[in-house]
């Protein structure tokens, strides 16, 4: 059994894979001549829009007329694309694709002296139009079974008032869709236009030139930051001799401070305080720093002095400092429990 499954799970991969290779099917049918049309129209509406009718728009209009002005703008002041010359709308270059809010979106190329623009309108179905469709072709049909002819599509293609009217004929869809768009009373186009991308078009080579000097200027700014780091540090080891300096200067003007006029008597201590005591003024005579170790030093010094000088003046030594005759040795010490 494990042996025929394994053929039929090849085949639905296999099945998988062809199908996301597919092309995806477009949200709504439409008109990529019409479609066309309308992004042209774009271009030429808004392409020259300036001063204060740009302003306007740019705060009052739709969704439309801010991204295409502001993407004009944009093209013009940072690409300088120049004049406007024309339309590059062959096979290779328009492009249509799907939407992300199931609109479908139309590319086209527009052509200015310096540099070409890629002009990419998002649209939607316009519901108005589609109710107009349906009812002009209700009527088409009605003619054309009144008329003798099998299709709405024949009859477009044959009567000769339809051949006259100037609209074009090779079906009934795109008649209709003429004589809507077209109508002098109430013209309707097919398409809703949502929005409006403008990117100028860079070559490959140039491209590669301007993130070669995007990467330069990072790496630069990058290495220029490292190096005022490393001075800052090498300059931190002059700090200390800095800071001892002033400490030298302020104790030498507490030396040369003028004395008082009559020194005052004091008891003067003995003992360990005594030597303490001393220690401690020298140090400060001298201008210098008494640190914890020096003074710990001095402090075992009187000690060792004092308990010399008890133990010559009483017979009985100290207990913390009396010399055992004992033999006993306190190996360790255990708790009794």
């Amino acid at each position: 059994m494990k042996k025929k499954l394994v053929p039929i799970l090849c085949l639905l991969l296999l099945f998988c894979l062809s199908a996301c290779s597919m092309e995806a099917a477009p949200n709504f049918e439409y008109d990529k001549n019409v479609m066309i049309d309308l992004t042209k129209s774009v271009v030429t509406n808004y392409h020259a829009v300036t001063g204060a009718s740009a302003d306007y728009l740019l705060s009052d209009g739709d969704n439309v007329e801010k991204t295409a002005i502001a993407g004009f703008q944009q093209a013009q002041n940072t690409d300088e694309v120049g004049d406007f010359v024309g339309f590059d709308t062959s096979e290779d270059v328009v492009e249509f694709s799907n939407g992300a809010k199931g609109d479908i979106l139309c590319s086209i190329i527009a052509k200015f002296r310096n540099r070409d623009v890629r002009v990419t309108v998002s649209y939607t179905e316009n519901k108005l139009f589609k109710a107009r469709y349906e009812e002009e072709m209700k009527t088409l049909e009605y003619y054309a079974s009144n008329g003798g002819y099998a299709s709405a599509d024949e009859f477009v293609q044959k009567e000769e008032s339809i051949q006259s009217l100037g609209y074009r004929t090779t079906n009934a869809k795109e008649f209709i869709t003429d004589v809507i768009m077209l109508s002098q009373s109430n013209p309707v186009v097919p398409y809703t236009a949502e929005e409006c991308e403008v990117s100028a078009v860079y070559s490959t080579s140039e491209l590669l030139v301007n993130g070669a000097k995007n990467m330069g200027v990072g790496m630069g700014v990058v290495f220029c930051v490292l190096i005022f780091i490393a001075v800052i540090i090498y300059l931190l080891r002059f700090v200390p001799k800095l800071l001892g300096k002033e400490k030298k200067s302020a104790a030498e003007k507490k030396q040369e401070a003028p004395k008082s006029a009559a020194p005052k008597t004091a008891m003067i201590p003995t003992g360990p305080a005594a030597i303490t005591q001393t220690a401690k003024s020298d140090s400060a005579a001298a201008g210098e720093e008494v640190t914890d170790g020096e003074l710990i030093a001095v402090i075992t010094a009187a000690l060792q002095a004092y308990l010399s000088e008890n133990a010559v003046s009483s017979p009985v030594h100290p207990p913390a400092y009396t010399a055992s005759n004992d033999t006993l040795v306190v190996r360790s010490i255990r708790k009794v429990r």
